[in-house]
């Protein structure tokens, strides 16, 4: 089983990367198998119910990602984020006058901060939910705050046969909802409560858990429920390419100019004094969502530059040294 990773997009070639990892799984007969690629969860897997809500009405307007007037081949479900910023400062397809932010950070996930509060300064009212105010609830008309994950309920996770829930370990603080709540309220505000078809989120659960017969209460006290082993045959499986099968060449991808088969072009080296700049993690943040934790501060109080030791070395540079990072849309202080 070869892993798709995280973190895959760094370079141009990255596509061809991940394209090549998922032909390697499908060479090998890694699908399906335990321990190996499984198709898709979610609320339609293993048996359980959904929420009832009516198909989406269709618009005419183009996306302001671009998807799929601009890049046809990205999936319409994940669409191009950071092409949203752009298309808002020139206007184009259309003036955008609003934008709603929900479990995203564009303030600081985004590259070249100058760029997004350019972007955001061109809109009407902005919106975030988030479980604390990051930096684009800073820039918000409205922050709505959202219970965190030891303060809600989030719809089950179902792995390898077993569903799981994730339950409040206390109930939320101050003003704070659940997101389900959120979007409840907000549904029935503005008419559109046909596409929210729940009380509330342990009416959500309840519904997910109907067809197998058991309740929120039953899972309440073990926090998971396995299901009964299943006597169907073999599903088929069918994919989303022009045969309807895995296909090791695409001649999808052949029509537009990109190769049909995964190759592989080495990324261009950086000049002299320069350096490729990757993120990366540490264990003691998630995300954009723990910053202001004074336990975790404690052990990881500031963000620290990663350089590679050589490097470090042939420039007389050590841990807490303080150096300069510049590029092409500016400059920043940072320790090591």
């Amino acid at each position: 089983f070869a892993h798709p990773n995280w973190r895959t997009s760094n370079f141009l070639n990255s596509f061809q990367t991940e394209r090549a990892i998922a032909c390697l799984n499908a060479l090998v007969g890694s699908w399906a198998q335990p321990g190996s690629l499984q198709p898709i969860g979610g609320e339609e897997t293993a048996g359980l119910g959904s929420i009832p809500q009516p198909a989406y009405p269709r618009t005419g307007a183009a996306r302001l990602d671009g998807v799929p007037w601009k890049y046809p081949l990205v999936p319409l479900k994940l669409g191009v984020f950071q092409e949203m910023r752009d298309n808002i400062i020139t206007g184009q397809p259309y003036q955008a006058h609003g934008w709603f932010v929900y479990r995203q950070n564009p303030a600081q996930s985004l590259p070249d901060r100058k760029k997004t509060a350019e972007a955001m300064s061109k809109l009407d009212f902005i919106v975030t939910v988030d479980i604390s105010m990051n930096d684009t609830a800073w820039f918000s008309d409205v922050v709505l705050p959202e219970a965190s994950y030891l303060e809600r309920y989030d719809p089950l996770a179902v792995v390898d046969g077993t569903v799981f829930i994730r339950q409040p370990a206390i109930e939320p603080l101050f003003e704070s909802k659940p997101g389900l709540w959120i979007f409840k309220q907000l549904a029935q505000s503005l008419g559109l409560a046909d596409w929210f078809q729940y009380e509330d989120e342990e009416d959500y659960i309840n519904q997910q858990l109907a067809p197998l017969g058991v309740t929120l209460d039953d899972m309440r006290e073990t926090g998971y429920i396995d299901l009964p082993a299943s006597e169907e045959a073999e599903p088929e499986y069918a994919w989303d390419t022009p045969s309807g099968k895995i296909e090791i060449f695409s001649a999808t991808l052949a029509k537009v100019g990109f190769p049909g088969v995964p190759t592989w072009d080495a990324p261009p080296e950086p000049g002299d004094g320069q350096f490729y700049l990757l993120t990366g993690k540490v264990a003691q943040a998630t995300q954009f969502a723990s910053q202001n934790n004074q336990l975790l501060f404690k052990y990881a109080d500031e963000p620290r530059l990663w350089i590679n030791d050589h490097v470090a070395a042939d420039r007389g540079l050590k841990a807490d040294d303080w150096v300069e990072v510049t590029s092409e849309v500016g400059q920043v202080h940072v320790r090591l």
